[in-house]
């Protein structure tokens, strides 16, 4: 066995080493930059929208440096000025080159999922026009990832609805808590200031619980429940949450979304399209399910519990007065009509 044969195996090894998506993506551009130097390496995710596909840039490389968007969720947004060769990849599914100016070369390699269908796409931008063996060996690697990355998702799923589920949760809140406790270490504006900061990105996690799911089980039974459950989850997905925002189901009746807004103005008008969109659809045999929200900003919390904690406490609230309701934690602090969770002891009233 040679030593280019080694190092391939090594870093194939590498790449099947993490659980995070995020490290994954990381690990293949290093890997990919290891064995093909070259100025520019980025990775996009493919989504369809209305028979339109929609890019968001996952991750780049740049003279060795590697970034993933979840380092800097800013990348989400970020568009390619090469998209007409990248959405000409798409449409023939096959790799696409083209010369630039300066003579080089801009490569784009679809990755595909299981199902034949294409997720993302990897640009290569190099000196030199790769060789059959050269993308053939891409093609391998971009296999490697896509059957690994969808083993992780497999594990990371509630088997109903297909959400991510609970376990993964606690892991997500602790990456965003560090990652916003560096930002605010780095960007006080002022010692006297305590809760101000200077960058955009916000995270609000909102606990989303099916009013009255128990007399719906008692009356048309426990798999019509689950068939109720499947479609608030569906409909959670479809048209009311971004790409990379983040649902799970987070036990029997009960949901989490996680997302990004630049202020809690914003971040209730998004729950407010989550609990309208479920209010207004004709359920099957009951016609309409409602849904409480309470949610918080993912911030300066000691841990995971204490933001679920919070969030969990606006819910509570939401179904003490009267359900099919949004409440901001903060805002009831605010307002005088909660206590902070860590005072709050409730009794036995069933809300739920």
């Amino acid at each position: 066995m040679n030593h280019n044969s080694i190092r391939i195996i090594d870093n194939l090894a590498e790449i099947t080493s993490y659980h995070d998506r995020h490290v994954l993506e990381k690990s293949l551009l290093k890997t990919l930059n290891e064995l093909f130097p070259s100025q520019d390496l980025r990775l996009f995710r493919v989504r369809e929208n209305s028979g339109a596909h929609e890019l968001s840039l996952l991750a780049f490389c740049v003279n060795g440096v590697i970034v993933s968007s979840d380092e800097n969720p800013r990348l989400m947004t970020e568009q390619s000025d090469l998209s007409e060769t990248i959405f000409k990849a798409i449409k023939n599914a096959d790799v696409e080159l083209t010369s630039t100016e300066n003579g080089k070369w801009n490569v784009v390699y679809p990755a595909f999922d299981a199902n034949g269908v294409i997720f993302a796409v990897l640009l290569i931008s190099t000196d030199l026009v790769p060789s059959n063996g050269d993308q053939r060996l891409i093609y391998g690697i971009l296999r490697v990832y896509s059957n690994y990355l969808a083993l992780i998702e497999k594990t990371q799923k509630d088997k109903l609805t297909g959400l991510f589920n609970r376990e993964t949760l606690d892991n997500e809140i602790t990456k965003i808590l560090v990652r916003q406790g560096s930002h605010f270490s780095e960007q006080l504006t002022s010692p006297n200031d305590s809760r101000r900061r200077t960058f955009a990105v916000k995270y609000w996690l909102g606990v989303i619980d099916i009013d009255n799911f128990k007399t719906i089980n008692d009356n048309f039974g426990h798999l019509y429940g689950d068939e109720v459950i499947i479609l608030v989850a569906r409909l959670m997905k479809s048209g009311v949450i971004r790409d990379d925002d983040l649902v799970y189901r987070y036990g029997g009746e009960e949901f989490v979304v996680v997302l990004k807004a630049p202020d809690e103005e914003d971040a209730m008008r998004t729950f407010e399209r989550i609990r309208e969109m479920v209010a207004a659809h004709d359920f099957p045999q009951i016609n309409q399910v409602t849904i409480s929200i309470g949610f918080v900003e993912v911030f300066a919390q000691p841990s995971p519990s204490d933001v679920i904690g919070e969030a969990d406490e606006a819910l509570y609230y939401a179904k003490g007065n009267g359900r099919n309701q949004v409440h901001s934690y903060s805002r009831l602090l605010r307002e005088g009509k909660v206590k902070p969770v860590s005072q709050v002891v409730h009794g036995d009233i069933e809300l739920f």
